[in-house]
């Protein structure tokens, strides 16, 4: 199930970072920590493996966060001039990764799905955030009409 991230998920979700092939490469020396927390995001979801009558507990496999683009960074813009948007219509998603395991690419895009429809409740366009992109399985992204660099779901309608 997903549920809001809470501060005891930071242990283990920085563990789980770690063991990723692409992990150090996504931190790019930062701490798994740090990377987790230095965006303010408008929601982080964890999915947890336990059924909702005893959720919440430490068994989380995974991660998603949906935020405002940083500014000033050149790749916000060539995303809103792909979706035909102001910058200001788009919202990343982002901090996406699911420990590996059998079924990890369904909990991937089925974190991925409920983000974008969050994103698309809004009326906002999706994007995902370059920085972590390694960690996002490229099947799932072509598969959910992501396109671009960075990609950007797609085809809009209006």
């Amino acid at each position: 199930m997903i549920r809001e991230r809470r501060e005891q998920d930071l242990g283990r979700l920085a563990d789980m970072l770690l063991e990723l092939p692409d992990g150090p490469g996504v931190l790019a020396g930062r701490s798994p920590r740090t990377w987790l927390t230095e965006i303010e995001a408008d929601l982080s979801w964890v999915f947890d493996q336990a059924p909702v009558s005893v959720a919440p507990t430490r068994n989380v496999v995974g991660h998603v966060q949906v935020y405002r683009p940083p500014a000033d960074v050149a790749w916000v813009d060539r995303a809103a001039e792909a979706a035909g948007v102001a910058p200001e219509r788009l919202l990343v998603i982002g901090r996406l990764f699911v420990r590996r395991m059998k079924h990890d690419q369904g909990i991937a895009r089925y974190l991925l799905k409920e983000a974008v429809g969050q994103i698309a409740a809004q009326g906002q366009v999706a994007v995902l955030d370059p920085d972590g992109l390694a960690l996002v399985p490229p099947a799932l992204v072509t598969r959910l009409r992501f396109a671009g660099d960075p990609p950007v779901l797609g085809p809009l309608s209006g």
